[in-house]
């Protein structure tokens, strides 16, 4: 006798969709043609690492699925040299040749002006 009606949604009770997170991976590419072919969905982005040289790709989508594609090569870093200081007695000794040199000009400078 009585029908069974599904229970009606309305547009205030829906749940929101909410976007899935960009998930990012790394994948082994072979050359730039292999990264251009590489398929990916809209809204997200994965590093490819060439296996021949040594370079990275980031593969980015946008929401229109619109890739853009960057490349970076590796290199090696050099390793710091040690700072070197210089100690307090070769500072103050330093010094003290500094201030013989500074007496040295100043009694040059008063011999030229009495000749």
């Amino acid at each position: 006798m009585y029908g069974y009606y599904p229970p009606m949604q309305s547009p205030l009770f829906q749940q929101p969709v909410v976007p899935q997170a960009q998930q990012q991976t790394i994948q082994y590419v072979n050359d730039r043609a292999s990264v251009d072919s590489y398929q990916l969905p809209a809204n997200s982005s994965v590093i490819l690492m060439d296996s021949n040289l040594p370079r990275f790709y980031v593969k980015q989508t946008d929401a229109s699925g619109m890739a853009k594609v960057k490349s970076y090569d590796f290199k090696e870093t050099e390793q710091e040299k040690p700072k070197e200081y210089v100690t307090k007695e070769e500072f103050e000794t330093f010094k003290a040749d500094l201030k013989k040199g500074e007496k040295h000009e100043s009694n040059n400078a008063n011999a030229d002006r009495k000749q």
